[in-house]
């Protein structure tokens, strides 16, 4: 030891670990009530580099030392630099076709906070706007915005499945279809509309620009409706005084009655107990948007008390 530096003395002013996140970088100083103005400094880092200044920026991961000269004491301290990875995500901007979809980070091992207010690692989005996400590894955060755009797609009428009464004259599968998009039926029509004219399975493939290829079937089956409900599939409120209202047709009597139709998030946009009620295809007074509904209809035959239930689609075009 060199007799001018007598006493050696260890500071233990520095955290034995220093974390930052990787890429930034972290200034180690000593303030005058800790080491006196005229001292010097020699600073060792991680990769064998000696540095003489009063203050130090770290940036690489290891131990970083330093050896202060203060009149006749020698000071040493110590830290070792972590690195904290900072989340990694890449959002692309995407399209909804018609119906939401499923935005992922693809990483479930950071925290997430969305501007939707949501903190899982995924969300549903119904509607077009700019979004983001941050994601938070151990104090480490990253930002990324993404844009969802909305596009034209075609939206079907039915159902999995479509009873049809045996008597029914209208046997119409429809898909509400913007120009820009092509539509091929198994039946070899490109039409909106087909005459569905025996059982079987009918399926329409749509294609347009922005939402690709998409393909949608039905099983199309016959019944007896001697005492049934017919219920249509499809009505068009635009008051031209045809097919303007919504209501079942009855070929019995029931003592009981009750229909619901809700939208395709789930909220109710009609309700009746009246058998003679029809819908006109507004809800409080406003005009719905065109789009496919959800109905759900209980009833009970007068003469039999068969309690008769049923659910399906109903579309609504203007």
């Amino acid at each position: 030891m060199n007799c001018a530096y007598a006493q050696t003395k260890s500071l233990n002013i520095l955290s034995d670990t220093t974390i930052i996140c990787a890429g930034d970088s972290f200034l180690i100083k000593f303030s005058e009530e800790q080491v006196s103005k005229t001292a010097t400094y020699n600073w060792q880092t991680p990769k064998a580099i000696i540095v003489h200044a009063k203050q130090l920026y770290i940036k690489h991961k290891g131990l970083y030392i330093v050896k202060i000269y203060d009149g006749k004491k020698l000071l040493i301290d110590t830290t070792y630099l972590k690195l904290n990875d900072r989340p990694k995500i890449k959002i692309r901007d995407t399209v909804i076709c018609g119906s939401p979809i499923i935005v992922s980070a693809k990483n479930k091992a950071y925290k997430y906070v969305w501007s939707t207010g949501e903190n899982t690692d995924q969300i549903k989005i119904e509607k077009p706007g700019t979004y983001w996400v941050k994601a938070n590894n151990k104090n480490c955060a990253f930002t990324d915005t993404f844009k969802v755009s909305s596009a034209n797609a075609a939206i079907p009428n039915f159902s999995k499945e479509l009873l049809i009464c045996e008597n029914e004259t209208n046997r119409t599968l429809s898909v509400r279809a913007p120009a820009d998009v092509k539509l091929y039926w198994n039946t070899g029509a490109n039409t909106p509309s087909i005459y569905a004219t025996k059982e079987g399975i009918y399926w329409v493939k749509s294609t347009s620009k922005n939402c690709g290829i998409k393909t949608d079937s039905v099983i199309v089956k016959y019944k007896n409706c001697d005492c049934d409900i017919y219920i249509p599939n499809s009505f068009t409120p635009n008051d031209d005084d045809r097919n303007d209202t919504f209501s079942p047709t009855f070929q019995c009597d029931y003592n009981y009655f009750l229909l619901t139709i809700f939208d395709r998030w789930g909220n109710m946009v009609y309700t009746s107990n009246n058998i003679m009620g029809k819908w006109d295809g507004k809800f409080k007074g406003n005009p719905c948007p065109d789009d496919v509904y959800i109905y759900h209809l209980e009833a009970i035959q007068k003469t039999t008390d068969k309690k008769v239930t049923r659910n399906g689609h109903i579309s609504l075009f203007r």
